[in-house]
């Protein structure tokens, strides 16, 4: 029997056909070949709106291949997965407001972990109010918002069962392992020169960092994928091959950080098994606040000014490592010279920092000449080069201490859920999201990647995804005494 259309259902189309019609013509006349892709927007929105997890699989699988508009001129947002996240934080909300009755608030609100990430929010705000700059920190905070509320509320109202974790994972992973095997090939054709390396990564990654960033949270993950594969079967093969593809991108991507992520990862994985993870942690704190205070005392600090006539971007791979061994790499004298400038920079607000999105704006009133280098000029705005100088400088001691909370933590809890867990799959999850997020630790000490949309995306998602399983995993059966 052919199904008949309802009145309404025929207005509609009459309706979509018109409006359709009517921008076709006004393209036409107006050279704007853009109206024309409008319907189909719509009707994509439409789709998102009667069913959300097309929605949040849609803004996955766009995160390895969305480009900046900036490269191209225009306005400076990641297309698509920011507008995504847009999106996903309206209709969130719809959501969660419309399934009210069937969600547990509560018990997300009370998760340790939660509330260290509200907290932290909450300070946000309170930094915003006192900014420097309101302006530029409210934009911040705006982002804040949504990468928030996709990657950790929806994501906990989604990632409920295996079979959606899983779909979660093949979105994420397949165009990942296709991009990083396009530009190795791109790569390929320049000889993997390491003083080109900028180029094959172009439009997706605006540099080599936030590329070796991400393919090396990815290599955990892969290892996941090809622990939960039948050996020798088609996805094990697929896994093992992706795997290898991602590796080869982290090597090429030529980061020093994310190789010693990976390496960090792999060192994670032991602990979390021994259940150390967290004391090792407080451990790297403990060495790092040592070598710090060694360095102020006496102004020990100022041995380390770099040469500035010797201090330069070497062009092959071999004198990179060498300059870096040596102190004489560029990067890492620029690092130094924006370090002293957070730090002296965080002894006149303490509390609440200058605000987030104002470090360019203020630092180089107190920087340290002698350890200036050919690029301090900044061209590009960056910033700290290490989060929790990033967090005290913008947001005060208050913020850096949260976020040092929030790693330690994250390792305490998860390495809890992992024991608790009574399946193969969710131990292996809960695994690989937390070695992803130690190589995201070590990229982060090196950078500032939570606010990225690559790599935060990351962050928040393995949160998330442990959080689900501790949520809805079922209770474990006690061994009988028999």
């Amino acid at each position: 029997m052919i199904r008949q259309f309802s009145l309404s259902e025929k207005i509609g189309f009459l309706i979509g056909a018109i409006a359709f019609s009517l921008l076709l013509i006004v393209s036409l006349f107006t050279n704007l070949n853009i109206l024309i892709l409008l319907p189909i927007g719509i009707l994509i929105f439409c789709y998102f709106l009667f069913d959300i997890r097309f929605l949040f699989y849609t803004l996955i699988f766009s995160l390895p291949v969305s480009v900046n508009l900036a490269e191209f001129g225009l306005l400076n947002l990641d297309f698509p997965d920011e507008i995504l996240m847009i999106l996903s934080v309206l209709f969130g909300i719809l959501f969660a407001i419309q399934n009210r009755h069937y969600i547990d608030f509560k018990k997300i609100v009370q998760n340790p972990l939660i509330i260290i990430i509200l907290i932290s929010f909450g300070w946000t705000l309170i930094t915003v109010i006192f900014s420097e700059n309101p302006l530029l920190s409210l934009k911040y905070f705006l982002k804040k918002i949504w990468f928030i509320i996709p990657f950790i509320f929806l994501a906990l109202l989604l990632l409920k069962e295996h079979r959606s974790i899983i779909i979660s994972y093949q979105l994420l992973i397949i165009p990942t392992i296709i991009l990083c095997a396009a530009v190795l090939i791109r790569f390929s054709a320049v000889g993997f020169s390491f003083d080109k390396v900028h180029d094959p990564i172009q439009p997706f990654f605006t540099n080599h960092v936030v590329f070796g960033a991400m393919t090396a949270c990815i290599v955990p993950l892969a290892v996941g994928g090809l622990f939960l594969s039948r050996t020798l079967s088609v996805q094990w093969l697929f896994s093992l091959f992706g795997l290898v593809i991602i590796l080869f991108a982290v090597y090429f991507s030529y980061s020093r950080a994310a190789w010693m992520s990976v390496l960090f990862a792999g060192g994670a994985f032991i602990l979390i098994r021994f259940r150390v993870m967290h004391y090792a942690m407080l451990v790297f704190y403990a060495i790092v606040l040592t070598f710090i205070f060694w360095l102020s005392q006496h102004n020990k600090f100022l041995d380390f000014k770099p040469k500035f006539e010797k201090t330069i971007m070497h062009e092959s791979l071999e004198d990179h490592i060498m300059a870096t061994i040596q102190g004489t790499d560029i990067s890492s004298a620029e690092r130094y010279y924006r370090w002293i400038a957070a730090v002296k920079m965080s002894a006149d607000r303490p509390l609440v920092g200058v605000g987030p999105n104002n470090f360019y704006d203020y630092y180089k009133a107190y920087s340290v000449t002698s350890f200036k280098t050919w690029v301090s000029r900044n061209f590009e705005k960056s910033t700290t080069h290490n989060y929790f100088l990033f967090m005290l400088v913008e947001q005060g001691y208050p913020a850096m201490l949260l976020y040092g909370l929030l790693m330690v933590y994250i390792f305490y809890y998860g390495q809890k859920v992992y024991q608790r867990c009574n399946q193969k799959f969710d131990r292996i999850v809960i695994l690989s999201s937390l070695c992803m997020l130690a190589a995201f630790f070590i990229n982060n000490f090196f950078s500032e990647l939570v606010e990225s949309d690559k790599i935060g995306s990351l962050f928040y998602l393995g949160i998330a995804i442990m959080v689900s399983i501790d949520l809805h995993q079922k209770p474990k059966i006690p061994k009988s005494g028999y």
